[in-house]
């Protein structure tokens, strides 16, 4: 289906015609179809529906917050190339497990904030990236644990504090 139609000789898009909307709006701009990008999202998707997979959305290809909620309300996951495009996928309500993270040359705080946020994949590029990857993963683990053994030694006084001096206390932890 086509929502861009000539009727009478005049273009309208969604039964508003462009002219007016020309008379009411600056040009150039941007004219975008919700009922367009639904039905073509829709059409893709079908013709996979046997093998489901996860589709992303460039977001290099249109960062439209708008457009990319509207993705998402289809079943969208987005496929970004920046810290900046992984912040507005994650802003326009992509889930961080349907955000692949591919591109050249990933920065240090970009991959960091990726891992951080748990997306579903980054695509490494490099020795360099992978090395990257692996130490700051390591430094999150770590810091898991740290909170853990925090959690546990306060746990641990705790009990000892409320439990009757008289009762065995077998929390092991480390």
């Amino acid at each position: 289906m086509n929502f861009l139609k000539f009727k009478n000789k005049k273009l309208f898009f969604e039964n508003l015609s462009i002219e007016n909307i020309t008379k009411k709006i600056n040009t150039p701009f941007y004219l975008y179809s919700s009922k367009q990008l639904n039905f073509n999202f829709n059409t893709f998707k079908n013709a996979f529906k046997k093998i489901k997979p996860l589709i992303c959305f460039s977001v290099k290809s249109n960062s439209n917050i708008k457009i990319i909620n509207e993705l998402k309300k289809n079943g969208s996951g987005a496929d970004v190339v920046s810290l900046g495009e992984l912040k507005i996928a994650l802003k326009a309500g992509i889930h961080p497990k349907k955000i692949v993270f591919s591109g050249v040359g990933k920065s240090y705080e970009e991959l960091s904030y990726a891992i951080s946020k748990n997306i579903l994949l980054i695509n490494a590029e490099s020795e360099s990236e992978i090395t990257t990857i692996n130490h700051i993963a390591k430094k999150i683990i770590k810091l898991y644990q740290l909170v853990l053994e925090l959690i546990l030694i306060f746990l641990l006084k705790l009990t000892k504090k409320y439990l009757p001096e008289k009762k065995e206390i077998n929390l092991v932890y480390r």
